[in-house]
């Protein structure tokens, strides 16, 4: 059974206004302070052949066929080429590698680390400590750390197998399978620093964080509130949405609940981050073992 908290609704609504402040004011920072941009040298792969073009300020490039103008789309990762007495050319590219890792540096601090931050200020300010609110983390060891980490690998068949039925649902419907951008970005990232730091990202703090919010605060102040199933379907509901992703929806919704039974089965919040971290860590590993064979 999980711990009952000590913070009150209002409490999680200013929590959750602040941190979505926070999360706000880093993105318009990042945007300020460094714009989106192809700057220098950049490989770009144009109907299945790689040329490396050189990106000016101003919106201008030099290529080996030829000059023109480009405009870069952030928020959908295209760059359109405009050249020198030609037609446009859209084509997808993911950003400068500074853009990359900004972004990346930009959601691990003001996305994943606020959170955790305010966490910790939400247990000082309603005077508690982290086992009252969130359960043991050391003992047991089995329950707690090797048994969710079996879940999160026995997870990983099923998640496939949702998703398959997500993809097939959709396309009877009439919607084309979409690879979610995420999971572009890291079967494409090749940098050291690049990886390292989704690495550290999605198999560290994405399960720490997400799990403090989703069910240490949502699913535990819901059930506490006297609603015990609302709270496992509402907070395994939002953890689907904010993924962004239709064709995910079925297979992350089903895991939110399973995180949420796992929390409420060992009474530690320890338990749902060590399946979360494993079911990611899997993911993560697959989808770096793929790249290869998708080039």
């Amino acid at each position: 059974m999980t711990p009952r908290v000590p913070w009150t609704p209002a409490d999680v609504l200013q929590f959750l206004l602040t941190w979505i402040l926070v999360v706000l004011l880093g993105q318009i920072a990042f945007a300020v302070l460094i714009p989106h941009g192809p700057i220098g040298p950049e490989q770009i792969e144009i109907d299945g052949n790689k040329t490396m073009l050189t990106f000016f300020e101003g919106g201008t490039y030099e290529a080996p066929g030829g000059n023109g103008k480009f405009k870069f789309e952030q928020a959908r990762n295209q760059l359109i080429l405009e050249p020198d007495g030609g037609e446009s050319i859209t084509v997808e590219f993911h950003g400068a590698l500074r853009d990359r890792i900004g972004i990346l540096l930009v959601n691990f601090v003001c996305l994943q680390c606020s959170l955790v931050a305010l966490v910790f200020l939400l247990l000082r300010k309603t005077k508690s400590h982290w086992r009252a609110a969130f359960g043991p983390v050391g003992q047991p060891w089995f329950r707690l750390w090797l048994e969710p980490a079996l879940f999160g690998v026995g997870f990983i068949f099923p998640a496939f197998g949702l998703h398959f039925i997500s993809q097939t649902l959709l396309a009877q419907l009439g919607h084309e399978p979409v690879v979610q951008e995420a999971v572009k970005m890291v079967m494409a990232t090749e940098h050291p620093v690049e990886v390292a730091l989704q690495v550290v990202s999605v198999v560290i703090m994405a399960p720490i964080a997400e799990e403090l919010l989703f069910r240490g605060i949502l699913f535990n102040t819901i059930k506490h509130a006297g609603y015990p199933l609302a709270g496992m379907i509402a907070s395994a509901a939002l953890f689907a949405l904010v993924h962004g992703s239709v064709a995910l929806m079925l297979p992350l919704f089903v895991m939110g609940f399973a995180l949420a039974w796992i929390y409420e089965r060992s009474g530690s919040i320890v338990a749902p981050m060590m399946m979360h971290a494993t079911f990611n860590a899997i993911n993560f590993a697959f989808l770096k073992m793929a790249q290869p064979f998708a080039e």
